[in-house]
């Protein structure tokens, strides 16, 4: 998706998927972290190692939501578990 798509075409279908997939994920990991802020941080930034050190949002934008969600429902699993 173009840098300028968010602005000069709102209605995309490709833009509007990946904004539903990123509430879905940004839901899990604000449950995760308890704070949006931090969530966002850590869909932007943090490399999940068991994707090759890719992003949630590379990832995101590879159509692979439904991958990020398992992959942080099972830490959050892991860590009150």
């Amino acid at each position: 998706m173009h840098r300028n798509t968010p602005s000069s075409r709102p209605q995309a279908q490709q833009l509007q998927q990946y904004l539903v997939e990123l509430v879905r994920v940004l839901a899990v990991a604000t449950g995760m972290t308890g704070d949006a802020q931090q969530a966002v941080f850590l869909i932007r930034n943090e490399p999940l190692r068991a994707f090759g050190y890719k992003t949630a949002d590379a990832l995101l934008k590879k159509g692979r939501a439904d991958d990020v969600i398992v992959y942080l429902e099972s830490l959050a699993g892991g860590a009150s578990g």
